[in-house]
């Protein structure tokens, strides 16, 4: 617990991200990886359907991790902390290749641009914990955020100066805001593990001074959650519009026995697949974007 008790929550709400050092053990995060692997077995081998990780068997007993609860409401400082159905995972060579494919700088809020938008207003309160499970202190395929870019929309080469890489080792997860602009599939350079490389430079830099992805497939393991308000509303209104979520919600039940085990934790569920499909029941229009785009306001 020591790493829960040294949180910096004025440097998350300062630069966005924090990266927490040894927060699970070496042998949880094989137990993780494991976890998300049966997980892929049984969608790829077995016909089981993509559903979000508090409706996967293999995964649901991470969405209430007591420490991944801790952080969230220690760093969102609020207790009415909410998971809404957003979790999941990426494997390479299942969807994607390390080689070929390259992250896009993205943000993973509703209101991405337009900084006069409701998601702009106050601190955002939504945040994403990512599980790298492989080490990449000296190796790419993590996280490259852009420091401050939850504050304001950061353009231009100066943009480049705020970039900083996530090189997670096992046991650490990196934890950000959800408004932060960041790239998948990040890598870095070569003996210099903190510097990033956006896709820009991924793309013009000599593979050679590039640091290697880890020999271990990249398996990547995501949790969101965020304070039960106007933010995280809003944000759930936005993912009903989703084409990804109709498919991965459309087959998403939560078990009575798990929605105990998270309010045990002190952690609410807000049911987005149950409302996702009583508003295919009613008739209305839901999953109908493959792409971002913002909600009116």
């Amino acid at each position: 617990m020591s790493s829960i008790l040294q949180l910096d929550d004025t440097k998350f709400w300062k630069d966005g991200y924090l990266i927490l050092r040894n927060l699970f053990s070496p042998k949880e995060f094989a137990t993780m990886r494991e976890n998300v692997f049966e997980s892929l077995k049984g969608r790829e081998q077995n016909g089981e359907p993509v559903v979000d990780a508090l409706a996967d068997p293999h995964l649901q007993h991470w969405v209430h991790d007591e420490r991944l609860v801790h952080v969230a409401k220690t760093l969102l400082k609020g207790d009415n902390l909410a998971y809404f159905g957003d979790g999941g995972y990426a494997v390479i060579g299942h969807g994607y290749e390390a080689g070929k494919d390259v992250g896009g700088w993205h943000r993973d809020n509703t209101d991405r641009s337009d900084t006069n938008a409701p998601d702009w207003q106050g601190r955002y309160s939504l945040v994403r914990f990512g599980f790298y499970l492989q080490d990449h202190k000296a190796r790419s395929g993590g996280l490259i955020v852009r420091r401050d870019s939850h504050n304001r929309i950061l353009r231009g080469w100066k943009a480049h100066l705020h970039d900083r890489y996530l090189n997670t080792g096992i046991g650490d997860v990196g934890v950000w805001n959800m408004r932060i602009q960041h790239a998948g599939l990040g890598r870095c350079i070569r003996g210099i593990p903190g510097l990033a490389l956006g896709p820009y430079l991924q793309k013009r830099l000599p593979q050679f001074l590039q640091a290697p992805f880890p020999k271990e497939e990249r398996t990547g393991f995501w949790i969101s959650y965020g304070l039960n308000d106007q933010h995280l509303e809003r944000h759930c209104q936005y993912l009903l519009t989703r084409s990804e979520r109709k498919v991965m919600w459309s087959n998403s039940h939560y078990s009575e026995a798990i929605l105990d085990d998270c309010r045990a934790a002190g952690l609410q569920v807000i049911d987005m697949p149950s409302r996702m499909r009583a508003a295919i029941a009613a008739g209305e229009e839901v999953g109908f974007l493959k792409h971002h785009r913002q909600l009116a306001y």
